[in-house]
């Protein structure tokens, strides 16, 4: 026997289960040789921080944290302004409340020295304490009968004498002018001298108590003696 020049072929075992049917392609398995690029790197998470948290949790639920912000900004000037009317109001009415409580605070001072405008008259204390006995007149006139002028003349040497006698308390009667058409003229007129040209030795003055002769007669306070 002859020996074959050619060497038989091997042919490639191909399992094609699907090659017999018609109308279907199996493409061929080819091993291109090329190499594998690598997988990629798994994505890092995003973090997200808490206010952009905040505002994606917002937008889901339909609000606008922005819109918020601008409603709290046009709400903020008026409760300033608001403020700012409170504090000028409250500084009005302190500088009222301050003169008036300024006021109220006063002790009642008793000077003897009475200014030109200011009209005698006698402090309760000093009535209350002729009510209770704690005062009592230490002289007395009596004006019935007088003229004006008469009854100015006798009321000033009076006083003028009392106070040199060092006496604090006299009494004028001057009537309730019942028998008067004019009512009590004396006693006005009276009332009008003590709260002028009297005041060189008068303090103060008022109606007597009852018990001193009431809306006919006067109570009258005099100034230490001079030296």
């Amino acid at each position: 026997m002859s020996k074959r020049s050619k060497k038989q072929k091997t042919k490639d075992f191909q399992n094609s289960p699907f090659k017999a049917l018609k109308g279907v392609a199996v493409a061929a398995e080819k091993d291109s040789g090329a190499p594998k690029s690598d997988p990629l790197p798994p994505k890092e998470p995003v973090v997200e921080d808490d206010s952009a948290a905040f505002e994606r949790e917002m937008a889901l639920l339909g609000v606008d944290p922005r819109e918020q912000d601008e409603r709290q900004r046009e709400v903020e000037p008026v409760a300033d302004d608001f403020a700012d009317d409170k504090s000028e109001k409250k500084v009005e009415l302190t500088d009222d409340e301050l003169f008036l409580e300024s006021l109220g605070s006063m002790d009642s001072v008793f000077r003897d020295e009475i200014p030109e405008t200011e009209e005698v008259a006698a402090t309760p204390r000093r009535m209350r304490q002729l009510r209770q006995g704690k005062l009592a007149p230490e002289a007395k006139l009596d004006l019935h009968g007088l003229t004006r002028q008469e009854a100015r003349e006798k009321v000033r040497f009076f006083l003028e004498d009392a106070t040199f006698q060092g006496l604090k308390t006299v009494l004028i009667i001057t009537g309730r002018g019942k028998s008067s058409s004019d009512g009590p003229v004396l006693r006005q007129f009276m009332e009008r001298y003590l709260s002028s040209d009297a005041r060189a030795w008068v303090v103060e003055w008022g109606r007597a108590p009852a018990r001193y002769g009431g809306e006919g007669a006067l109570v009258v306070f005099l100034k230490g003696r001079r030296n």
